[in-house]
């Protein structure tokens, strides 16, 4: 991915969580997005 692109994932309970954290250390110019189930839904 090139920077300044987005990455949505969603979910954060199975792989999710761990993707992101491994997107955002392997593309750190990428925007990572997690969407997950809660109260605000969207969360950065």
């Amino acid at each position: 991915m090139n920077k300044g692109e987005k990455l949505v994932i969603i979910g954060c309970s199975g792989a999710g969580g761990p993707a992101a954290l491994m997107s955002k250390k392997l593309m750190p110019d990428v925007d990572v997005t997690v969407v997950r189930k809660e109260a605000h839904f969207i969360v950065r």
